[in-house]
Formats: structure tokens, sequence, C-alpha cells
């Protein structure tokens, strides 16, 4: 073979077997996806409760709708996107992708007035929210037939026609009482055995009654008052709880990391402060 040829020919061999390295480190490179590199997502989580144009009624718990559109729209022009938790299990559980500036909105206790105001509101502007309720006062309110801005709660078939907007939660079925229990912690004078039972069967009715409405079943469970333990904690997760919403008031980072879903902290939106000093406030950290 002339030297030449045999030069050429070396050559092309030399870049063949570059060629395949090349690929082989690319097919390894595809092989790992870019989420197992666990990435972080800080998120903040607003709370409301009652929305009331009434005035007089506003205050720690109650805002006005005003003040709710002026959150919602100061929102978007900032640039977040809502979540809901189907979402972050999906980006955790799943690999899904979140926006890059994502909040999570939630109505606590599952008022009529949320029907009334709130659900328009997300609805024009395209935005999603969580609202968890009391089992007990959905179940009261669908058997009654009542609907008032004041002081109703929401009815299951109300819940059904706000699915486009609202994911419903679970806020336990009857542990808003104060007394001797604040929410579902255990009482002093209750055996382990005693607290678990309680805790149980209360949460598996607002479960049951939701999953016969043929309502999604909730993936999370939304402390009342705030109040949780590790005792609560275990027996919800036990339960196939994968996310549990407190009121400590704290961005939250989500990971790949199942864990970080749980005890996700909140902020608490009152009547009396501005929308820019309360979304500075809260989306500062």
């Amino acid at each position: 073979m002339p030297l030449g040829f045999r030069k050429v020919a070396l050559q092309a061999v030399g870049t063949v077997l570059v060629l395949c390295g090349l690929i082989v480190w690319l097919d390894h490179g595809a092989a790992q996806p870019v989420w197992e590199e666990q990435e972080t997502v800080e998120l903040p989580i607003l709370m409301y409760h009652s929305i009331l144009k009434d005035s007089a009624r506003q205050g720690k718990y109650v805002v006005s709708p005003t003040v709710l559109a002026a959150d919602l729209d100061a929102l978007q022009q900032r640039g977040y996107r809502t979540v809901t938790v189907s979402d972050l299990l999906a980006f955790v559980q799943q690999g899904a992708p979140l926006p890059e500036k994502p909040v999570m909105i939630t109505f606590d206790d599952g008022y009529y007035n949320n029907y009334v105001y709130a659900y328009p509101l997300l609805q024009q502007r395209g935005m999603r929210a969580v609202v968890s309720i009391i089992g007990a006062q959905t179940d009261l309110y669908t058997q009654n037939g009542t609907e008032n801005a004041y002081w109703s709660h929401l009815r299951l078939d109300r819940l059904c026609e706000m699915q486009d907007v609202f994911e419903v939660q679970n806020h336990s079925w009857n542990l808003h009482e104060y007394g001797a229990r604040r929410g579902c912690l255990r009482r002093q004078d209750e055996s382990e055995e005693t607290y678990g039972d309680i805790l149980r069967e209360d949460t598996a009715q607002t479960q049951r009654l939701l999953s016969e409405a043929r309502l999604p079943v909730p993936q999370c469970y939304t402390y009342p008052f705030g109040a949780c333990s590790a005792e609560s904690e275990q027996i919800l997760q036990e339960m196939g709880f994968a996310c549990t919403l407190g009121c400590e008031e704290k961005i939250n980072t989500v990971t790949r990391d199942p864990a970080c879903l749980y005890q996700m902290g909140r902020f608490n939106r009152a009547a009396g402060e501005g929308t820019e000093i309360f979304l500075n406030r809260v989306l500062e950290g």
C-alpha cells in the first residue's frame, strides 16, 4: 500500500474512533436527565380565607375582592405563575417542570364567598388555586342547600363546578373547635392509640365525602390553625398524604426530595396592608 494512501486511511480510522467516542459520550449524557441534579425552586405560598366586600368585616382573615384582584394582577405583572399541589407532586415525583417563578394561592376553610368573588377573579386571569375545605361544613351546607357569602361554606356541587380553577384539599372534617384540643393535636388526656384513631377517622371522613362526590381525593392535608406535631405528620403520611400545609411564614424550597412537601410555610393575607408592601414582604422572604 502506498505511503500516502496508508496515511489517509489511518487518519480516516482515527476520525471514526473519535466520532464513536463522541456518540457514546453523548448517549451516556442523554441517559442522565437534567433533573437528577436536584434542582431547587423557591415557592411562596399565599393564604387567604374569606373574601367579602363589607369593609366592617375585613380583618386578619377577611379581605375585599378589590384587594384580592390587586394581589393577583401584581403577581402576574411580576412574572409569577400559579401552581397547585398536583404540580408540585409532578415536579418531585416525575421530574415535570415548574414555572420559573411559581406561586401557590390557597384558600382555607372553603367559604362560599370564595365561589362568589375569588373564583371569577382567578378564572378571568387564567390562574389556579387550592381550596382546603372543612368536611363537616361542606357536608352541612350541601345537605341544607344554603348559600350566604357572609357565613356559609361551599357545597359539593360548587366544588365540582370550580375544578377548572380550584384544586380541593383536606382541612379536616371537624377539628376547628377551640378547647382542650388545638386543631389535630393530641390532647393531654389522650392515649397515643386513641389519638391516632380520632385523627385517622376525622381525616378519612373528608376523603370519603369528596371521593363519593367524584372529586379527586386530596393528597394534601392543611393543618387547622397550622398546629402540627411529629405524631400528626407520621399518621398523615401513613394515610398517603404527600403534602402538608402549615402557617409558618416562610418561602419554601422545593426539590426532588418528597420530604420538602411536608409542613410547607404560608403567608397569611390580612386586610390593612397594601398589595406592594405585602408582596414585597412575601416574595422577598
